[in-house]
């Protein structure tokens, strides 16, 4: 049985001898892996995940994990299995990191762009963060959209109007039309927002 040479294998390389060897004696493994066969992935997880959090053994930890990437897939949580093979194929174990970069390269294959999105996610400091939520919060309103681009529009004509010049009185004029306009018009946008939601307020129900 192929499970049971890795883990004779990882057993070995660690020379861990505290644990008698019987990854199915752990309930929740034996639960998770009938949940899988059965196809009822999010229960397969649970179980499969309890598992981490309670065994100790290695050689059920990874049977537990190389069952999760399954069940994390058939689930559509595409992210968690990619990350726990990449997990893996970290490990210090040669039989563990090999199925992990071999499963890694096989998710690659039928996913693509997975891991870049990934790796990108991850390189992403907090501050890119908040601006990508932000723009994702813009671009769910027409209006939202509509006020940005005359805001943007508003500091091109600025930067544009002095464009020639780059002396250091006119750059903090620049930025003073820029703040003076933008205050302006969000001014605007604003209260016309607040009066839009006063009268939704007050019409009758």
């Amino acid at each position: 049985m192929i499970f049971g040479g890795l883990n004779r294998g990882i057993l070995k390389e660690q020379h861990i001898q505290s644990y008698p060897y019987d990854a199915m004696a752990n309930r929740n493994l034996q639960a998770g892996l009938a949940q899988l066969k059965a196809g009822d992935y999010a229960e397969a997880i649970a179980q499969l995940e309890a598992v981490l959090v309670n065994e100790l053994h290695p050689g059920t930890l990874f049977k537990a994990k190389k069952a999760l990437v399954e069940a994390y897939e058939g689930d559509g949580k595409l992210r968690q299995a990619w990350k726990l093979c990449q997990e893996l194929s970290e490990s210090t174990s040669p039989e563990i990191r090999d199925w992990g970069d071999r499963t890694l390269a096989d998710l690659d294959r039928r996913y693509p762009s997975l891991g870049s999105e990934i790796l990108i996610g991850q390189r992403l400091t907090r501050q890119q963060k908040v601006i990508r939520a932000v723009i994702q919060w813009i671009k769910q309103s027409p209006q939202r959209v509509s006020t940005v681009e005359t805001a943007w529009n508003i500091i091109e004509e600025e930067r544009q109007a002095y464009s020639a010049d780059n002396s250091p009185l006119v750059k903090l004029t620049v930025n003073w039309n820029i703040f003076r306009r933008l205050s302006i018009f969000l001014g605007k946008t604003l209260w016309v927002w607040i009066k839009a939601k006063w009268q939704k307020f007050k019409s009758p129900k």
